[in-house]
Protein backbone atom coordinates (compact mmCIF):
# COMPACT_ATOMS: atom_id res chain seq x y z
CA UNK A 1 0.00 0.00 0.00
CA UNK A 2 1.50 3.34 -1.03
CA UNK A 3 1.91 6.13 1.49
CA UNK A 4 -0.43 8.38 -0.51
CA UNK A 5 -3.26 5.81 -0.54
CA UNK A 6 -2.77 5.01 3.15
CA UNK A 7 -2.83 8.70 4.09
CA UNK A 8 -5.89 9.41 1.94
CA UNK A 9 -7.79 6.42 3.36
CA UNK A 10 -6.83 7.36 6.92
CA UNK A 11 -7.98 10.95 6.46
CA UNK A 12 -11.24 9.81 4.88
CA UNK A 13 -12.01 7.33 7.66
CA UNK A 14 -11.07 9.89 10.33
CA UNK A 15 -13.50 12.45 8.93
CA UNK A 16 -16.25 9.80 8.88
CA UNK A 17 -15.40 8.74 12.46
CA UNK A 18 -15.74 12.31 13.70
CA UNK A 19 -19.15 12.61 12.03
CA UNK A 20 -20.40 9.24 13.30
CA UNK A 21 -19.33 9.84 16.89
CA UNK A 22 -20.88 13.30 16.81
CA UNK A 23 -24.32 12.23 15.57
CA UNK A 24 -24.70 8.65 16.89
CA UNK A 25 -26.43 9.67 20.14
CA UNK A 26 -28.86 12.19 18.60
CA UNK A 27 -29.65 9.72 15.81
CA UNK A 28 -30.22 7.01 18.38
CA UNK A 29 -32.85 9.09 20.17
CA UNK A 30 -34.49 10.36 16.99
CA UNK A 31 -34.51 7.29 14.74
CA UNK A 32 -33.51 4.39 16.96
CA UNK A 33 -30.44 2.32 17.75
CA UNK A 34 -30.58 0.53 14.39
CA UNK A 35 -30.01 3.77 12.48
CA UNK A 36 -27.11 4.75 14.74
CA UNK A 37 -25.48 1.33 14.22
CA UNK A 38 -26.00 1.41 10.44
CA UNK A 39 -24.22 4.78 10.25
CA UNK A 40 -20.91 3.09 11.10
CA UNK A 41 -20.73 1.69 7.55
CA UNK A 42 -19.73 5.23 6.53
CA UNK A 43 -16.25 4.67 8.01
CA UNK A 44 -15.00 1.87 5.71
CA UNK A 45 -16.84 3.37 2.74
CA UNK A 46 -15.16 6.75 3.30
CA UNK A 47 -11.77 5.04 3.58
CA UNK A 48 -12.39 3.15 0.34
CA UNK A 49 -13.68 6.25 -1.47
CA UNK A 50 -10.67 8.30 -0.38
CA UNK A 51 -8.33 5.61 -1.71
CA UNK A 52 -10.02 5.44 -5.12
CA UNK A 53 -8.21 7.25 -7.94
CA UNK A 54 -9.31 10.76 -8.75
CA UNK A 55 -10.68 11.66 -12.15
CA UNK A 56 -7.71 12.11 -14.43
CA UNK A 57 -6.94 13.25 -17.94
CA UNK A 58 -7.52 10.70 -20.70
CA UNK A 59 -5.42 10.87 -23.86
CA UNK A 60 -5.67 8.47 -26.81
CA UNK A 61 -2.58 7.71 -28.94
CA UNK A 62 -2.06 5.86 -32.21
CA UNK A 63 -1.58 2.06 -32.11
CA UNK A 64 1.64 0.93 -30.41
CA UNK A 65 3.41 -2.42 -30.40
CA UNK A 66 5.12 -2.80 -27.01
CA UNK A 67 6.93 -5.70 -25.41
CA UNK A 68 9.06 -4.69 -22.41
CA UNK A 69 9.86 -1.53 -20.53
CA UNK A 70 12.92 0.19 -19.06
CA UNK A 71 12.73 3.49 -17.19
CA UNK A 72 15.82 5.68 -17.12
CA UNK A 73 16.12 8.95 -15.18
CA UNK A 74 18.41 11.57 -16.60
CA UNK A 75 20.00 12.46 -13.25
CA UNK A 76 20.38 10.39 -10.09
CA UNK A 77 19.10 12.00 -6.90
CA UNK A 78 20.59 10.09 -3.94
CA UNK A 79 19.39 12.72 -1.45
CA UNK A 80 15.70 11.95 -2.21
CA UNK A 81 15.05 8.20 -1.77
CA UNK A 82 12.10 6.68 -3.54
CA UNK A 83 8.99 5.96 -1.47
CA UNK A 84 8.86 2.28 -2.31
CA UNK A 85 8.10 -0.79 -0.25
CA UNK A 86 11.73 -0.68 0.88
CA UNK A 87 11.32 2.63 2.69
CA UNK A 88 11.66 2.83 6.47
CA UNK A 89 8.15 4.23 6.93
CA UNK A 90 6.63 1.30 5.08
CA UNK A 91 8.30 -1.22 7.38
CA UNK A 92 7.14 0.67 10.47
CA UNK A 93 3.54 0.61 9.19
CA UNK A 94 3.80 -3.06 8.22
CA UNK A 95 5.25 -4.02 11.60
CA UNK A 96 2.41 -2.27 13.45
CA UNK A 97 -0.21 -3.81 11.15
CA UNK A 98 1.15 -7.35 11.54
CA UNK A 99 1.55 -6.92 15.31
CA UNK A 100 -2.05 -5.81 15.81
CA UNK A 101 -3.38 -8.55 13.52
CA UNK A 102 -1.36 -11.08 15.50
CA UNK A 103 -2.67 -9.71 18.81
CA UNK A 104 -6.27 -9.91 17.63
CA UNK A 105 -5.70 -13.43 16.28
CA UNK A 106 -4.25 -14.42 19.66
CA UNK A 107 -7.27 -13.01 21.50
CA UNK A 108 -9.61 -14.94 19.22
CA UNK A 109 -7.58 -18.13 19.63
CA UNK A 110 -7.59 -17.81 23.43
CA UNK A 111 -11.38 -17.53 23.40
CA UNK A 112 -11.76 -20.52 21.07
CA UNK A 113 -9.47 -22.57 23.30
CA UNK A 114 -11.46 -21.55 26.39
CA UNK A 115 -14.63 -23.04 24.87
CA UNK A 116 -13.00 -26.10 23.34
CA UNK A 117 -15.09 -28.33 25.64
CA UNK A 118 -18.30 -26.94 24.17
CA UNK A 119 -21.16 -29.38 23.60
CA UNK A 120 -23.20 -28.72 20.48
CA UNK A 121 -26.79 -29.13 19.48
CA UNK A 122 -27.07 -27.85 15.94
CA UNK A 123 -25.68 -24.30 15.84
CA UNK A 124 -26.14 -23.77 19.58
CA UNK A 125 -23.42 -24.81 22.00
CA UNK A 126 -22.96 -24.70 25.77
CA UNK A 127 -19.61 -23.82 27.32
CA UNK A 128 -17.95 -21.82 30.10
CA UNK A 129 -18.92 -18.49 28.62
CA UNK A 130 -21.63 -15.86 28.59
CA UNK A 131 -24.27 -15.72 25.79
CA UNK A 132 -22.51 -14.79 22.57
CA UNK A 133 -22.16 -15.42 18.85
CA UNK A 134 -18.77 -16.60 17.62
CA UNK A 135 -17.20 -18.08 14.51
CA UNK A 136 -16.33 -16.43 11.21
CA UNK A 137 -16.84 -19.31 8.77
CA UNK A 138 -19.94 -20.72 10.47
CA UNK A 139 -21.20 -18.30 13.14
CA UNK A 140 -22.92 -20.10 16.03
CA UNK A 141 -24.55 -19.25 19.34
CA UNK A 142 -22.77 -20.11 22.59
CA UNK A 143 -24.64 -20.23 25.88
CA UNK A 144 -23.44 -20.68 29.49
CA UNK A 145 -23.68 -24.13 31.01
CA UNK A 146 -26.11 -22.85 33.64
CA UNK A 147 -28.31 -21.20 31.01
CA UNK A 148 -31.49 -23.05 32.02
CA UNK A 149 -30.82 -22.66 35.72
CA UNK A 150 -29.85 -18.97 35.67
CA UNK A 151 -32.63 -17.66 33.40
CA UNK A 152 -36.33 -18.37 33.51
CA UNK A 153 -38.25 -19.37 30.38
CA UNK A 154 -39.10 -15.83 29.23
CA UNK A 155 -35.54 -14.61 29.83
CA UNK A 156 -34.11 -17.53 27.85
CA UNK A 157 -36.36 -16.62 24.94
CA UNK A 158 -35.17 -12.99 25.02
CA UNK A 159 -31.49 -13.92 25.25
CA UNK A 160 -31.82 -16.28 22.28
CA UNK A 161 -33.70 -13.62 20.30
CA UNK A 162 -30.79 -11.22 20.95
CA UNK A 163 -28.18 -13.68 19.70
CA UNK A 164 -30.28 -14.67 16.69
CA UNK A 165 -30.44 -10.96 15.79
CA UNK A 166 -26.62 -10.93 15.71
CA UNK A 167 -26.61 -13.98 13.45
CA UNK A 168 -29.19 -12.69 10.98
CA UNK A 169 -27.52 -9.30 10.65
CA UNK A 170 -24.04 -10.77 10.14
CA UNK A 171 -22.47 -8.80 12.98
CA UNK A 172 -19.44 -11.10 13.21
CA UNK A 173 -18.45 -9.98 9.70
CA UNK A 174 -18.86 -6.34 10.70
CA UNK A 175 -16.56 -7.03 13.65
CA UNK A 176 -14.04 -8.70 11.34
CA UNK A 177 -14.03 -5.60 9.12
CA UNK A 178 -13.55 -3.38 12.19
CA UNK A 179 -10.61 -5.56 13.30
CA UNK A 180 -9.04 -5.28 9.84
CA UNK A 181 -9.43 -1.49 9.72
CA UNK A 182 -8.00 -1.23 13.22
CA UNK A 183 -4.90 -3.12 12.06
CA UNK A 184 -4.48 -1.21 8.79
CA UNK A 185 -4.81 2.16 10.53
CA UNK A 186 -3.19 1.22 13.85
CA UNK A 187 -1.55 4.65 13.98
CA UNK A 188 -4.95 6.42 14.06
CA UNK A 189 -6.08 6.91 17.70
CA UNK A 190 -9.61 7.84 16.60
CA UNK A 191 -10.18 4.30 15.36
CA UNK A 192 -9.16 2.73 18.67
CA UNK A 193 -11.46 5.12 20.53
CA UNK A 194 -14.35 4.41 18.16
CA UNK A 195 -14.30 0.58 18.17
CA UNK A 196 -15.79 0.18 21.69
CA UNK A 197 -18.56 2.64 20.76
CA UNK A 198 -19.20 0.71 17.56
CA UNK A 199 -19.53 -2.52 19.57
CA UNK A 200 -21.88 -0.81 22.02
CA UNK A 201 -24.11 0.47 19.20
CA UNK A 202 -24.15 -3.07 17.83
CA UNK A 203 -25.52 -4.39 21.12
CA UNK A 204 -28.02 -1.54 21.45
CA UNK A 205 -29.29 -2.23 17.93
CA UNK A 206 -29.88 -5.89 18.87
CA UNK A 207 -31.60 -4.79 22.09
CA UNK A 208 -33.88 -2.52 20.06
CA UNK A 209 -34.74 -5.35 17.68
CA UNK A 210 -35.65 -7.65 20.58
CA UNK A 211 -37.83 -4.97 22.21
CA UNK A 212 -39.59 -4.29 18.90
CA UNK A 213 -40.51 -7.96 18.80
CA UNK A 214 -41.37 -8.23 22.53
CA UNK A 215 -42.47 -4.68 23.57
CA UNK A 216 -44.11 -5.96 26.78
CA UNK A 217 -40.91 -7.64 28.05
CA UNK A 218 -38.79 -4.61 29.01
CA UNK A 219 -38.58 -5.44 32.70
CA UNK A 220 -37.86 -9.10 32.00
CA UNK A 221 -35.17 -8.13 29.47
CA UNK A 222 -33.50 -5.83 32.00
CA UNK A 223 -33.43 -8.74 34.46
CA UNK A 224 -31.77 -10.97 31.87
CA UNK A 225 -29.10 -8.31 31.27
CA UNK A 226 -28.41 -8.02 35.00
CA UNK A 227 -28.15 -11.80 35.40
CA UNK A 228 -25.72 -11.94 32.52
CA UNK A 229 -23.47 -9.25 33.98
CA UNK A 230 -23.52 -10.88 37.43
CA UNK A 231 -23.37 -14.43 36.13
CA UNK A 232 -20.08 -15.24 37.85
CA UNK A 233 -18.40 -16.73 34.77
CA UNK A 234 -14.63 -16.43 35.02
CA UNK A 235 -14.28 -15.40 31.38
CA UNK A 236 -15.09 -11.68 31.30
CA UNK A 237 -13.06 -10.40 28.32
CA UNK A 238 -15.58 -11.13 25.60
CA UNK A 239 -15.69 -13.59 22.71
CA UNK A 240 -12.61 -12.22 20.96
CA UNK A 241 -12.46 -9.37 18.45
CA UNK A 242 -14.80 -11.15 16.02
CA UNK A 243 -17.55 -12.33 18.35
CA UNK A 244 -20.66 -10.62 19.70
CA UNK A 245 -21.41 -11.12 23.38
CA UNK A 246 -22.99 -9.89 26.62
CA UNK A 247 -19.83 -9.12 28.53
CA UNK A 248 -18.86 -6.66 31.24
CA UNK A 249 -17.20 -4.17 28.90
CA UNK A 250 -20.65 -3.12 27.62
CA UNK A 251 -22.05 -0.34 29.88
CA UNK A 252 -25.01 -1.98 31.59
CA UNK A 253 -26.40 1.37 32.73
CA UNK A 254 -26.67 2.67 29.16
CA UNK A 255 -28.24 -0.54 27.87
CA UNK A 256 -30.84 -0.68 30.64
CA UNK A 257 -31.47 3.06 30.30
CA UNK A 258 -32.45 2.48 26.69
CA UNK A 259 -35.25 0.20 27.88
CA UNK A 260 -37.01 3.24 29.39
CA UNK A 261 -37.09 5.06 26.05
CA UNK A 262 -40.46 5.01 24.28
CA UNK A 263 -40.79 2.79 21.23
CA UNK A 264 -39.72 4.58 18.03
CA UNK A 265 -42.62 4.92 15.63
CA UNK A 266 -42.35 3.29 12.22
CA UNK A 267 -42.40 6.60 10.33
CA UNK A 268 -39.47 7.89 12.38
CA UNK A 269 -37.53 4.69 11.79
CA UNK A 270 -38.09 4.99 8.04
CA UNK A 271 -37.10 8.65 7.97
CA UNK A 272 -34.06 7.76 10.07
CA UNK A 273 -33.10 5.06 7.58
CA UNK A 274 -33.31 7.58 4.74
CA UNK A 275 -31.26 10.14 6.70
CA UNK A 276 -28.66 7.51 7.55
CA UNK A 277 -28.37 6.48 3.92
CA UNK A 278 -27.89 10.10 2.85
CA UNK A 279 -25.22 10.64 5.51
CA UNK A 280 -23.36 7.51 4.42
CA UNK A 281 -23.48 8.56 0.76
CA UNK A 282 -22.37 12.09 1.66
CA UNK A 283 -19.40 10.76 3.67
CA UNK A 284 -18.22 8.55 0.82
CA UNK A 285 -18.80 11.22 -1.82
CA UNK A 286 -17.04 13.96 0.12
CA UNK A 287 -14.10 11.66 0.92
CA UNK A 288 -13.66 10.94 -2.79
CA UNK A 289 -14.17 14.56 -3.85
CA UNK A 290 -11.70 15.83 -1.24
CA UNK A 291 -8.93 13.51 -2.38
CA UNK A 292 -7.26 16.04 -4.71
CA UNK A 293 -7.05 18.49 -1.78
CA UNK A 294 -5.55 15.78 0.41
CA UNK A 295 -3.11 14.94 -2.35
CA UNK A 296 -2.00 18.57 -2.55
CA UNK A 297 -1.53 18.70 1.20
CA UNK A 298 0.57 15.56 1.07
CA UNK A 299 2.72 17.23 -1.57
CA UNK A 300 3.18 20.53 0.24
CA UNK A 301 6.88 20.30 -0.54
CA UNK A 302 6.04 21.46 -4.06
CA UNK A 303 7.12 25.00 -3.23
CA UNK A 304 6.78 26.38 -6.77
CA UNK A 305 3.17 25.40 -7.42
CA UNK A 306 0.32 22.99 -7.01
CA UNK A 307 0.37 21.67 -10.57
CA UNK A 308 2.75 19.52 -12.57
CA UNK A 309 3.32 20.43 -16.21
CA UNK A 310 4.19 17.27 -18.17
CA UNK A 311 5.59 17.38 -21.70
CA UNK A 312 5.71 14.02 -23.48
CA UNK A 313 7.48 13.15 -26.74
CA UNK A 314 6.65 9.77 -28.28
CA UNK A 315 8.89 8.06 -30.83
CA UNK A 316 8.27 4.62 -32.40
CA UNK A 317 11.26 3.30 -34.32
CA UNK A 318 12.20 5.82 -37.01
CA UNK A 319 8.72 7.29 -37.13
CA UNK A 320 7.69 10.90 -36.63
CA UNK A 321 7.82 12.30 -33.11
CA UNK A 322 4.48 12.97 -31.48
CA UNK A 323 4.34 15.59 -28.73
CA UNK A 324 1.77 16.02 -25.98
CA UNK A 325 1.47 18.33 -23.03
CA UNK A 326 -0.75 17.94 -19.93
CA UNK A 327 -1.10 19.92 -16.71
CA UNK A 328 -2.49 18.16 -13.65
CA UNK A 329 -2.52 18.64 -9.91
CA UNK A 330 0.09 16.76 -7.95
CA UNK A 331 -1.28 13.34 -7.06
CA UNK A 332 -3.91 13.27 -9.81
CA UNK A 333 -3.57 10.66 -12.52
CA UNK A 334 -3.50 11.07 -16.27
CA UNK A 335 -3.89 8.25 -18.72
CA UNK A 336 -2.40 7.42 -22.10
CA UNK A 337 -4.16 4.68 -24.07
CA UNK A 338 -3.15 2.85 -27.21
CA UNK A 339 -4.69 0.11 -29.32
CA UNK A 340 -2.96 -2.42 -31.53
CA UNK A 341 -4.36 -5.59 -33.15
CA UNK A 342 -5.26 -7.94 -30.32
CA UNK A 343 -4.07 -5.67 -27.51
CA UNK A 344 -5.19 -2.57 -25.65
CA UNK A 345 -2.48 -0.65 -23.79
CA UNK A 346 -2.88 1.80 -20.94
CA UNK A 347 -0.18 3.90 -19.28
CA UNK A 348 -1.25 5.50 -15.99
CA UNK A 349 0.90 8.37 -14.68
CA UNK A 350 0.88 10.02 -11.25
CA UNK A 351 3.33 12.81 -10.41
CA UNK A 352 4.15 13.61 -6.78
CA UNK A 353 6.62 15.94 -5.11
CA UNK A 354 9.60 13.89 -3.90
CA UNK A 355 11.36 16.94 -2.41
CA UNK A 356 11.48 20.69 -2.85
CA UNK A 357 13.33 20.40 -6.17
CA UNK A 358 12.44 16.98 -7.54
CA UNK A 359 9.36 15.21 -8.89
CA UNK A 360 8.55 11.52 -8.91
CA UNK A 361 6.56 10.06 -11.80
CA UNK A 362 4.98 6.67 -11.07
CA UNK A 363 3.90 4.74 -14.16
CA UNK A 364 1.67 1.68 -14.41
CA UNK A 365 1.52 -0.09 -17.77
CA UNK A 366 -1.37 -2.45 -18.54
CA UNK A 367 -1.98 -4.72 -21.50
CA UNK A 368 -5.60 -5.83 -21.95
CA UNK A 369 -6.24 -4.81 -18.36
CA UNK A 370 -3.28 -6.75 -16.91
CA UNK A 371 -0.30 -4.96 -15.40
CA UNK A 372 2.98 -5.61 -17.20
CA UNK A 373 5.36 -3.06 -15.62
CA UNK A 374 5.53 -0.26 -13.06
CA UNK A 375 8.53 1.96 -13.84
CA UNK A 376 9.29 5.12 -11.88
CA UNK A 377 11.20 8.26 -12.78
CA UNK A 378 12.76 10.61 -10.24
CA UNK A 379 13.59 13.91 -11.93
CA UNK A 380 14.77 17.35 -11.00
CA UNK A 381 12.27 20.09 -11.80
CA UNK A 382 12.59 20.81 -15.52
CA UNK A 383 14.91 17.90 -16.38
CA UNK A 384 13.97 15.03 -18.67
CA UNK A 385 13.77 11.26 -18.34
CA UNK A 386 12.76 8.45 -20.65
CA UNK A 387 10.69 5.28 -20.61
CA UNK A 388 11.93 2.83 -23.27
CA UNK A 389 9.83 -0.07 -24.52
CA UNK A 390 11.17 -2.79 -26.80
CA UNK A 391 9.18 -3.29 -29.95
CA UNK A 392 7.40 -6.48 -30.91
CA UNK A 393 8.78 -8.66 -33.70
CA UNK A 394 9.17 -6.65 -36.87
CA UNK A 395 8.34 -3.30 -35.25
CA UNK A 396 10.45 -0.48 -33.89
CA UNK A 397 11.16 0.25 -30.26
CA UNK A 398 9.19 2.91 -28.42
CA UNK A 399 10.74 5.73 -26.40
CA UNK A 400 8.67 8.15 -24.36
CA UNK A 401 10.62 11.24 -23.24
CA UNK A 402 9.19 13.07 -20.24
CA UNK A 403 9.84 16.56 -18.86
CA UNK A 404 8.17 17.57 -15.60
CA UNK A 405 7.89 21.05 -14.10
CA UNK A 406 5.93 22.64 -11.29
CA UNK A 407 3.36 25.25 -12.22
CA UNK A 408 1.11 27.68 -10.35
CA UNK A 409 -1.56 27.55 -13.04
CA UNK A 410 -3.54 24.81 -14.78
CA UNK A 411 -2.92 26.68 -18.06
CA UNK A 412 0.37 26.63 -20.05
CA UNK A 413 2.48 29.69 -19.29
CA UNK A 414 5.06 29.32 -22.09
CA UNK A 415 5.62 27.55 -25.37
CA UNK A 416 6.62 23.96 -26.06
CA UNK A 417 10.17 25.02 -26.85
CA UNK A 418 10.89 25.48 -23.16
CA UNK A 419 10.17 21.79 -22.65
CA UNK A 420 12.42 20.29 -25.32
CA UNK A 421 13.31 16.74 -24.13
CA UNK A 422 16.88 15.52 -24.22
CA UNK A 423 17.79 13.46 -27.25
CA UNK A 424 18.64 9.78 -26.78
Amino acid sequence: MSAELLLAASLGSSAALVLVMAVRRPLHHIAGAGAAYALWIAVPLAALAAALPSAGTRLSLPPLALHSVVAAPVAALPSAPLATTGSFGFWIWLAGCVALLALQALQQWLFIRSVSDCTWRGRIGTASTEPCVSGLWRPSILLPRDFRRRYDRRERRLVLAHEIAHLRRGDVYANALAALLRALFWFNPLLHIAVPRFRLDQELACDARVLARFPEARRCYAGAMLKTQLGGTALRDGPGPLGCGWFSHHPLKERIGMLHNPQIKKIRRRLGAVATGLLIAACAGLAWAAKPAASIAANAAAKDGQYVDAALTLRIGDGVEQRFRMINRFGESFLVTSTEPGANWEAHFIATAASTDSIRLATRLLRNGERVATPELLLHDGESGAIALDGAAGQGALVLDVVLRRSDSPQPQDGPAAYEPARH
